[in-house]
């Protein structure tokens, strides 16, 4: 969503959250930043209701109730405290360092800032967060297209974009974000075309909008998506790395790898795995810890051991 109407929402959970009593509209108008912007009343009523729906979307229960308490009318708003604090959270060892490694797969990006409050909220909570002492085990998603907010909203709420791509007007139903090799894409339904499609948001020539109301569409099952993903990306692939893989382990790997005949250890295939970065199949090898050993060639295999090296020494 745009970053005004986020913030003119935080605005209103906070007034609504921190009021004794229910707050009427015309408060709620007076006191909520952004809703100045409303030209008219009945253009108030349109952010108000739609500010509401997407809170309760995402979980935050507003109460409806008599702003006179000698009253029985409906006509008031507010949101308690006891319904919308998490309690106490207490977490594993291994939980607190998995939301720590979680928390900063999101790098430079538009969703830093929600991932940044997500991880202070729970912190606030009581919650120990670790895990920054493997964070160069973590991949790294930066997403700097100007059009990669939109689109996001858009997939998440299943809403049509429109942009501009190649000189053409498109209309798409976003599926699935591909990120690859420091670029994002998104694959869905080209409706001017009436067929599946990749963009490169880099490449799209104007802002995305977001057009029509969200639950447009339905999702096609997970393993078409997946198909058609696989079938339509970019192939950016510049290397190869031949990795045994033990039997049923580092899903990851075996689905990007295409399996060869040869000697392997006992428990493990051998998989050839194509990739665009050094950098980045290392880390997807050492993620995937025992279950995947590096055969050929060299260089990669150097890399994962000093990776791992390295993790060791960070854990003493």
């Amino acid at each position: 969503m745009a970053k005004r109407n986020t913030e003119r929402m935080i605005n209103l959970v906070i007034a609504l959250l921190v009021a004794t009593r229910y707050l009427s509209r015309e408060e709620i108008r007076d006191l909520v930043a952004g809703y100045s912007d409303a030209t008219s009343e009945a253009s108030f009523a349109r952010m108000f209701e739609r500010d509401k729906e997407e809170l309760r979307t995402l979980g935050v229960e507003i109460l409806t109730g008599p702003v006179d308490p000698y009253t029985d009318d409906k006509d008031g708003y507010r949101i308690l405290a006891d319904d919308f604090y998490l309690p106490e959270i207490q977490l594993t060892a291994a939980e607190s360092t998995l939301i720590g490694l979680a928390s900063s797969v999101w790098d430079e990006s538009v969703l830093a800032d929600e991932v940044s409050r997500a991880t202070a909220k729970l912190r606030a909570s009581g919650a120990e967060i670790s895990g920054s002492g493997f964070s160069f085990l973590a991949p790294r998603l930066a997403a700097r297209e100007a059009g990669f907010g939109v689109v996001w909203d858009a997939l998440l709420a299943r809403s049509v974009v429109r942009f501009t791509y190649h000189g053409r007007r498109r209309e798409v139903q976003p599926w699935k974000m591909i990120s690859r090799s420091g670029a994002w894409y998104v694959l869905g339904l080209d409706e001017t075309v009436d067929s599946p499609r990749v963009f490169r948001l880099s490449r799209i020539e104007d802002q995305p909008v977001r057009v029509g109301s969200p639950g447009a569409y339905d999702l096609p099952p997970a393993e078409q998506i997946a198909e058609l993903a696989s079938a339509l990306e970019p192939d950016l692939s510049t290397g190869s790395v031949r990795v045994a893989i033990r039997d049923a382990a580092a899903g990851s790997l075996r689905r990007r790898g295409t399996p060869v005949d040869g000697d392997a250890p006992d428990g493990f295939e051998l998989f050839d795995v194509a990739y665009q970065r050094p950098d980045e199949i290392v880390s997807a090898i050492c993620a995937a810890g025992p279950d995947a050993v590096v055969v050929s060639p060299g260089d990669i295999r150097d890399q994962v051991i000093a990776h791992l090296r390295a993790m060791v020494e960070v854990g003493r």
